[in-house]
């Protein structure tokens, strides 16, 4: 059993963002909303009530008592909460105005409530954004805003995703930056301080376990996943929770980690050789180095992030690359209050770089295992955000050779 030095578990202080942060995405919103001929935002999903509101609620909003947010083009934002959420909105964010429902009512979890808001507030021609587009969900049961959607008409919904939601939330703000920033800094730090932690005999769990506590103790407030996976030689996917599996000499231990400091993810991933790392491996971790080391250079304001997996392509086919393309669609994406977040990177994503943009460097490449020709996986990532002169690093970058478990 490991002891735990109570005194040395750091809690970082923040400061929450303050109400002019919140105003300026309302009113970007806004802009976008006149651009777009919408006459209303309808706000349901988690991580978008979070953006425009800061709701600082620690549980996940569940399949009952649903929360919603109105926000017209012009006049005061309007949240459609069930009753007791509306003090807790008053008293812990900016927003100050609401309407409310007795719930959980699963005959009616704020339909007519939110219909009714709708029609009273909307013109009968009212165009309405919400979350119908690419890579969004909607918070509340489909159902219910079916239901809806007919009793507004001839109000209707279209999609505010593409528009509005995923322009506005790609361009990070310097507060959210600077949380990004320091959740990346804080798992860097345990992940470098990692192998003097690990031995031969420990299992996948006990591994990720060690690891997941050095992250906690260090400061980060909430484990989202952490996926380990080991094999002889190499590993065969990047996605697996880790096992009872013993680890132990020419095993490769591969360890995603995904963590939340403020509400706001960090994910990436780092290696560990279980002794010398064989020759095939060893190859494949530096081809996929120099890839990684690749797109982080060439990412500058003004290009498209199509431009980034060309970089990195061209390190992975190059002359002295001896390994193969892998089936995973894109070499990045980017992140914030969700993981993944858009743009991917992928060659034909034409999305334009701005400074303020996270992107998440993530190149991968297929070998053949020096014990037993099986395919395996070599993937790398590394977080930046795009500047006016380029790239900043967040993460403290892998080591240039693989850190050895001795």
């Amino acid at each position: 059993m490991i002891a735990v030095d109570f005194a040395s578990i750091k809690t970082i202080p923040y400061a929450p963002f303050p109400q002019i942060e919140y105003q300026n995405r309302v009113e970007q919103a806004r802009r976008l909303m006149k651009k777009c001929a919408f006459d209303a935002l309808l706000v349901t999903s988690e991580h978008n009530l979070r953006y425009f509101v800061g709701e600082v609620s620690s549980t996940p909003h569940g399949t009952t008592r649903p929360r919603f947010l109105l926000i017209p083009s012009s006049g005061d934002v309007l949240a459609i909460v069930p009753t007791g959420v509306d003090q807790f909105y008053r008293e812990t964010t900016w927003v100050r105005n609401c309407r409310t429902w007795p719930g959980p009512n699963p005959k009616d979890e704020g339909v007519s409530t939110l219909a009714t808001a709708l029609c009273d507030l909307l013109p009968e021609d009212a165009r309405i954004g919400t979350e119908l587009g690419a890579e969004s969900r909607l918070g509340f049961p489909v159902g219910d805003f079916l239901r809806v959607a007919e009793a507004i008409k001839p109000r209707m919904f279209v999609d505010a995703s593409d528009p509005i939601f995923t322009p506005l939330r790609m361009i990070k703000s310097p507060l959210e930056i600077d949380r990004i920033r320091t959740l990346c800094g804080i798992v860097s730090e345990a992940f470098n301080d990692l192998p003097a932690k690990l031995r031969p005999g420990m299992t996948e769990r006990e591994a990720c376990r060690v690891f997941e506590l050095d992250c906690f103790i260090r400061g980060v407030e909430k484990t989202t996943r952490v996926q380990g996976l080991s094999g002889r030689g190499g590993v065969t996917r990047p996605y697996g929770v880790p096992t009872n599996r013993v680890l132990s000499n020419e095993d490769l231990l591969y360890i995603d980690a995904g963590f939340l400091f403020d509400f706001y993810w960090c994910d990436f991933p780092r290696k560990f050789s279980f002794g010398t790392p064989d020759p095939h491996t060893n190859d494949a971790y530096q081809i996929v180095w120099d890839a990684t080391e690749a797109g982080i250079a060439a990412v500058k304001p003004g290009i498209q992030i199509c431009d980034l997996w060309t970089a990195m392509s061209d390190v992975l086919h190059g002359s002295n690359s001896r390994s193969k393309v892998t089936n995973i669609g894109r070499m990045g994406h980017s992140m914030g209050l969700w993981m993944p977040e858009l743009p991917s990177v992928q060659p034909d994503d034409k999305t334009i770089l701005k400074p303020g943009v996270i992107i998440n460097i993530e190149p991968s490449t297929s070998y053949t295992s020096y014990f037993d020709g099986s395919a395996k996986l070599m993937l790398h990532e590394e977080v930046v955000v795009v500047t006016e002169a380029g790239a900043e690093l967040l993460t403290f970058r892998a080591p240039r050779t693989m850190p050895v478990v001795a």
